[in-house]
C-alpha cells in the first residue's frame, strides 16, 4: 500500500480536478464583491449569517483577503479567512499549492440571495434583520442572483481553462425561462450551471419532452448540468415530477405497488428522485453525452439507487421502459453523472468494493474553504483509497472528474 500511496503523491498529487470549491466572502464585503443587491442583502440578513456555524460569513474583522498562502493555510484554514476565499486574483496560486489543476467554484453568498428570491414568506418573517414587502424581498434576491451570475463571468474569464465558476439558476416555473437564463450564461462565458434539485425544472417533469431542447443545448456545448447541497427545500411540494411519456399509467397499476440528524440524513433524497425520473425517463438514453453532476450530497446513496432502479427497470417495467431505454440505470448513472463524497465521514471506498460498476462515478472534491472541506483532505482520501489500487485513485482524484470539468474546448 505504500508503493501506491508513493507513486500516488508522485504522480497524482499536482494534477488533480477539485468538482467542488466555493467562494466565500464575508458578508460586509458583498456590496463590494458583488454588488448593491447583495450588500443590502447582507445587512438585512446579519441575524441569519451569524447563526450559520462554522461556516459563518459575519467576520468585520476581515478587511481584505489578504492571509499568507502557504501549505498550511490553505489546507488548515477555513471560512472567510481562508487564502483567496473571496479575492480570485489569487486563487490559481492557492489552487498550485494544493496540487488543483482545474476547480469548479460554486457560491456562498448566492445561496443566501436564494433565499430571499425563492424562500418562504414565514422564513422570510422569522429571519430577516428588517421587516420589508415579500416582493421587495424577492426582488432583492433575484438582483443578487444576477449580481453573482455577473461575478461568475467575471471569475471565469480569469482563467478560463481552471477556474469554472458555477452559473446560477432561479426557477421560476415556465421551460421559457429556464432556457432564456441558461442560454444568457453559456454565451456570456459560463461553462457549468448549477439548477435547483428541489423543485421540477421549468415547472415540468425533467423527462418531459419540452425539456429536450434544454438538456441538448448542454449536451452541445459540454456543458455540465449541477445539482448541489442546499437546493432541495422544495422537494415533494410538486406532483409533476411523474408526468412524462416514460411514465403513463399501464394497464395494471396497483394502489400497494438543515443540518440537524433528520435533514442533513435525508438531503439525497431529492438528488435520487431527480436521477430516477432522468434516468428512468430516457434524458441520458436521447442525450448521451450530457454531463451531470451531483454535488456535496454524498455518495453513499449511489449505489442502493443503481441497484433499485435495475430491479425495477429490468424484473417488473422492462417492456414498459424499452421505447425509453436501452441500457440499465445503472450503466447510465456510470457514463452521464459524477457525485462527491461528503470528506471527513463518508467511506468511499467501501463504495467502490461494493458497487465496482460505479467505479467512474466518484470525484474528488474539497469544499475549500467551507469548514465541511476538512483539513489536508488530499491525503485523507489518498489513505482510505490506496488499499483498491492507482488505477481506482486516477479514476478518483482526476479522470472521472474531467467529465464535468472537460477541457475548454470545442463548441464553448
Amino acid at each position: 500500500m505504500e508503493q501506491v500511496l508513493e507513486r500516488a503523491r508522485a504522480e497524482l498529487f499536482d494534477r488533480t480536478l477539485d468538482a467542488d470549491g466555493h467562494e466565500m466572502a464575508p458578508s460586509h464585503t458583498w456590496g463590494e464583491v458583488f454588488g448593491p443587491n447583495a450588500g443590502r442583502i447582507g445587512e438585512l440578513a446579519e441575524g441569519m449569517i451569524r447563526k450559520l456555524g462554522g461556516n459563518n460569513f459575519y467576520n468585520p474583522d476581515r478587511k481584505a483577503d489578504d492571509l499568507e498562502i502557504s501549505y498550511d493555510t490553505v489546507w488548515n484554514v477555513r471560512g472567510t479567512d481562508a487564502p483567496s476565499a473571496f479575492d480570485f486574483s489569487r486563487r490559481l496560486e492557492v489552487m498550485d499549492k494544493m496540487g488543483i489543476r482545474r476547480q469548479l467554484i460554486f457560491p456562498s453568498f448566492a445561496l443566501v440571495a436564494s433565499f430571499f428570491a425563492t424562500g418562504d414568506e414565514r422564513h422570510h418573517r422569522r429571519l430577516l434583520q428588517a421587516p420589508l414587502p415579500e416582493d421587495e424581498i424577492r426582488a432583492l434576491g433575484r438582483g443578487g442572483i444576477d449580481e453573482y451570475n455577473a461575478w461568475v463571468i467575471r471569475t471565469t474569464k480569469l482563467s478560463p481553462e481552471r477556474l469554472r465558476a458555477v452559473g446560477y439558476i432561479i426557477d421560476n416555473g415556465t421551460v421559457e425561462d429556464l432556457m432564456g437564463q441558461a442560454a444568457r450564461l453559456l454565451e456570456a462565458g459560463a461553462f457549468a450551471i448549477n439548477i435547483p434539485t428541489g423543485s421540477p425544472p421549468g415547472g415540468v417533469s425533467p423527462a418531459d419532452p419540452q425539456l429536450d431542447p434544454f438538456w441538448k443545448m448542454f449536451e452541445d456545448r459540454n456543458a455540465p448540468v449541477l445539482l448541489h447541497i442546499g437546493d432541495e427545500a422544495k422537494f415533494l411540494r410538486s406532483s409533476v415530477w411523474g408526468i412524462a411519456p416514460a411514465f403513463a399509467p399501464g394497464k395494471v397499476e396497483s394502489l400497494e405497488i438543515g443540518l440537524e440528524p433528520y435533514s442533513i440524513s435525508t438531503q439525497h433524497y431529492a438528488a435520487c428522485n431527480f436521477l430516477t425520473v432522468m434516468t428512468l425517463g430516457g434524458v441520458f438514453e436521447r442525450f448521451p453525452r450530457l454531463r451531470f453532476g451531483v454535488i456535496e450530497t454524498g455518495c453513499s446513496w449511489l449505489g442502493p439507487l443503481a441497484e433499485n432502479l435495475d430491479m425495477w427497470a429490468r424484473d417488473v417495467h422492462a417492456t414498459r421502459l424499452k421505447p425509453f431505454i436501452s441500457m440499465l440505470p445503472s450503466q447510465y448513472l456510470a457514463r452521464n453523472v459524477r457525485v462527491t463524497p461528503f470528506n471527513n465521514f463518508e467511506r468511499v471506498e467501501e463504495q467502490i468494493r461494493r458497487y465496482p460498476y460505479l467505479v467512474d462515478c466518484y470525484c474528488y472534491s474539497t469544499d475549500y474553504p467551507h469548514i465541511e472541506g476538512g483539513k489536508d483532505i488530499k491525503e485523507v482520501f489518498a489513505k482510505k483509497l490506496a488499499p483498491l489500487g492507482y488505477e481506482v485513485m486516477e479514476k478518483f482524484f482526476v479522470t472521472n472528474a474531467e467529465w464535468i470539468l472537460p477541457e475548454a474546448t470545442g463548441p464553448m
